[in-house]
């Protein structure tokens, strides 16, 4: 098991683009309810 953690900036947004990032995880029997519940409790 391990960790690979890669961020990259690749342009500015365009005009009317709609903003969004993507997570990506690669991995067996995975908590996908669990991981969301985690990931929107950090919102801001």
């Amino acid at each position: 098991v391990h960790m690979i953690v890669e961020g990259d900036h690749q342009r500015a947004w365009k005009e009317g683009e709609k903003r969004e990032s993507r997570m990506v995880f690669i991995g067996r029997n995975l908590d996908a309810e669990l991981l969301e519940r985690t990931f929107k409790a950090c919102e801001a």
